[in-house]
């Protein structure tokens, strides 16, 4: 149950005696301070006395509370008229809100239910692949203090080759002494992904398709040794080449 604070309750007293089965209070004085009736709240009975009694108020009509007795293992007893009525923080306060620290967000704390409670839980880069509704790549995530995997090399000496998912986002260097074609699949990379490609060799590179895809640009090849251009996924079978081409 939630319980509301005040930090303007003043101090009251017991206006007749009450037995330790009584439910109800009257004061001495009307409230002054206290949170809204039907807004629960704790009140020590002959508060820092051998006698205290912390009472929860769940409601109140002028000078008369309701309240439930014996509240946070304190023992319900007699108080006599007089008796000091203080508005308290209670060890059941503090005890709540480390047990609330506690809980794991998976148990649904705040609200927080499904895939996102399972990442906060336990964020690994599937759970927040999972909460994510338009990811559109796979893998582990990569930080700021991750190893410098950002732009792998992958290294190509042979006469062809056909770029592969993992290339995205990487650099394809190509070295031989003849021509190499580097064929452009479709339906393997996805739109704004992006590959690099060098001609590291003598062998200038020439850019194909695969009899499905397509690519624009304003040339075919690389033009020089050390050349390099971007291939950049506009649909999963187009493609555009920026760079030093002709």
């Amino acid at each position: 149950m939630t319980r509301y604070y005040s930090a303007t309750a003043v101090d009251n007293t017991i206006a007749s005696s009450i037995t330790s089965g009584a439910t109800s209070i009257t004061l001495s004085a009307l409230p002054v301070g206290y949170p809204n009736s039907g807004n629960p709240f704790v009140l020590a009975l002959d508060y820092n006395t051998s006698s205290e009694e912390l009472v929860l108020v769940t409601s109140y009509s002028g000078s008369v509370l309701t309240v439930t007795r014996g509240f946070n293992g304190t023992t319900a007893q007699a108080h006599n008229t007089g008796a000091t009525v203080r508005h308290v923080i209670v060890a059941q306060d503090l005890t709540d809100t480390q047990t609330h620290y506690n809980t794991a967000l998976s148990a649904g704390v705040h609200g927080v239910t499904g895939s996102l409670a399972t990442f906060l839980g336990t964020p690994t880069s599937a759970n927040l692949a999972a909460t994510i509704s338009d990811e559109t790549g796979t893998g582990s995530l990569v930080f700021g203090t991750a190893p410098k995997i950002a732009l792998g090399i992958n290294a190509q000496t042979g006469t062809t080759y056909t770029l592969a998912a993992g290339d995205a986002a990487n650099f394809v260097t190509c070295s031989n002494s003849g021509g190499i074609t580097v064929t452009i699949p479709s339906a393997v990379f996805t739109a704004g992904q992006q590959i690099s490609v060098q001609q590291t060799g003598a062998g200038q590179v020439t850019f194909a398709n695969d009899g499905t895809s397509s690519f624009t640009g304003t040339g075919t090849k690389l033009r020089a040794q050390y050349s390099a251009a971007t291939i950049v996924c506009i649909t999963s079978n187009t493609f555009t080449i920026v760079g030093d081409i002709v």
